[in-house]
């Protein structure tokens, strides 16, 4: 596993979304419940994908690496600069800000009294394949000593991303007034400095791929 995959899984755990609906999962009546199946539910949906590719590029005894993985790193470090070039200069807008699709509206407010069931969907949606999980996919199958490597890459990918969730279960079966607390004002921090997060995550993981990418082509 190579430090790029750290460093992107520790970028995707920073997503404003998810910090909002692991704050309205905690108010809930039953917040252990809940909790569990929004965890379960988006690690096993994310693991599974990284592990389908991880197999299919091993059973098909594909690799490549040097100038493609190169090129892929520079392209996607390309793109996040541009969207948080374009969040900055206002040509840009998070789903938060006002344009949140029908489906996301409809999550969100589920999420004020959740079912176990919407729960595990709001994992899932929480935590579907974004430009950081397919990199660290790419950069997985291009550094893989073997399928079982592959894997356990894929798994510490997703337990950093699932880090704070995992955590805040953590917290509340020992403190749950704590873990509420904790939440409600990380989550306040959150939507209110969600734009500046997301624009300095994406500039800075966005730089780094870009360095790195351009260190392998031309260094």
């Amino acid at each position: 596993m190579t430090l790029e995959v750290i460093v992107l899984a520790l970028a995707s755990a920073l997503r404003p979304a998810g910090v909002a609906a692991l704050y309205a999962l905690l108010s809930a009546s039953h917040p252990r419940r809940v909790l569990i199946a929004y965890i379960v539910a988006g690690f096993a949906f994310s693991v599974a994908i990284g592990v389908l590719v991880v197999v299919a590029f091993g059973g098909a005894d594909i690799r490549f690496g040097g100038t493609v993985e190169h090129l892929i790193e520079l392209l996607a470090g390309t793109a996040a600069i541009g969207f948080a070039a374009g969040l900055a200069a206002g040509r840009a807008e998070l789903p938060s800000r006002g344009n949140a699709t029908a489906a996301e509206s409809a999550m969100a407010l589920r999420l004020r009294n959740p079912s176990v069931r919407t729960a595990a969907v709001a994992g899932v949606a929480t935590h579907l394949p974004g430009l950081f999980y397919l990199v660290a996919l790419n950069e997985i199958v291009a550094h893989r000593n073997g399928i079982a490597d592959g894997i356990v890459a894929v798994l510490v990918f997703n337990a950093i991303w699932f880090g704070a969730a995992i955590a805040s279960v953590i917290l509340f079966m020992v403190r749950p007034g704590a873990a509420r607390r904790a939440l409600l004002r990380l989550s306040a921090w959150a939507r209110l400095h969600s734009r500046g997060v997301t624009i300095a995550v994406f500039a800075a993981a966005g730089a780094y791929l870009l360095v790195d990418g351009a260190v392998g082509l031309f260094g």
